[in-house]
């Protein structure tokens, strides 16, 4: 889960952009969170031309292999809300992706909201991605700073429908699959995660506030391995924040709990480096799944 929050009282109004050269991109930027997820995102935004590229990092979660990517690249701490949005507007950026992870406890630990911040943190009457991630982009566009969806210049990694890897899954399996697909849709529903582990009908766990890989790692010790894994976002899910993602970490997860299946839905859960992450889950003889799951 993603959540980002900036120093600085000024009012946030954003100045004239400056023409792209001719066949490029303008500028974009990113507020990138943990993990591979954002550099990712640099890279497909420099393969499609981007003209420059401004990057705000998260203290203390950030990979720092992300200056090497960057045109710019400033620090805040996670809470810093305003500072954040007027760092875009300072170099005259009016779009931005999210992307990455930020350590769950951070909303517990190690957060430093600043008045903007928390003037929205108090107008909410639940605290969870939805209702934070609403009014986070709900800030940046009342700066007149528009938020595109995380899969931006990523498309093509989304998953697809039917059997997406080489490992063939079977009939038990595929049932397994769309039980878990049931399931991950309706914990969505209410909004408590995206992902599912089962085995033989059971429920072995259901992600919480620790994230998806301590939740899969957590139904693979209790089922004691060959179990199905299934992910997917909530019913009217804003592809702008908290994408279903599977990428290595993800990988390794599913490789440790002993894991045979897994399951996504279709054109919303991002394979980072889809091929090699479909590549390392064949090796490791995980059979993989899109499924279409109605809103």
């Amino acid at each position: 889960m993603l959540s980002f929050f900036g120093l600085g009282s000024r009012p946030a109004v954003a100045p004239p952009v400056t023409a792209a050269p001719p066949g490029r991109l303008p500028a974009v930027g990113l507020v990138a969170g943990r993990g591979e997820y954002p550099l990712a995102v640099c890279r497909a935004a420099r393969q499609a031309g981007v003209a420059r590229l401004a990057v705000v990092a998260l203290q203390d979660e950030t990979d720092p292999a992300i200056r090497e990517l960057a045109d710019s690249l400033s620090t805040v701490a996670v809470g810093q809300l305003r500072r954040t949005i007027n760092t875009f507007l300072d170099q005259g950026v009016r779009r931005v992706i999210f992307a990455g992870q930020i350590k769950p406890g951070r909303l517990f630990s190690g957060f430093k909201p600043d008045l903007l911040a928390l003037r929205l943190l108090w107008k909410l009457p639940e605290r969870n991605a939805h209702s934070l991630f609403g009014a986070v982009a709900g800030a940046f566009e009342a700066a007149g700073v528009q938020v595109l969806p995380a899969t931006t210049f990523l498309e093509e990694w989304l998953a697809g429908e039917g059997v997406l890897g080489r490992v063939r899954p079977s009939a038990r399996q595929r049932a397994e699959m769309a039980f878990g697909m049931r399931l991950a849709r309706d914990i969505g529903r209410l909004d408590i995660g995206q992902t599912v582990v089962v085995k033989r009908g059971t429920v072995l766990a259901v992600e919480g506030f620790e994230g998806t890989d301590k939740a899969i790692r957590r139904g693979g010790e209790l089922g004691n391995g060959s179990v199905t894994v299934a992910k997917a976002a909530k019913p009217r899910h804003d592809m702008r924040f908290d994408v279903p993602c599977i990428g290595p970490r993800t990988v390794e997860s599913l490789i440790a709990a002993g894991a045979h299946a897994l399951a996504v839905q279709t054109g919303k859960t991002l394979f980072l480096n889809h091929d090699e992450t479909l590549a390392a889950l064949d090796r490791a003889r995980i059979t993989v799944m899109g499924f279409t799951v109605p809103e």
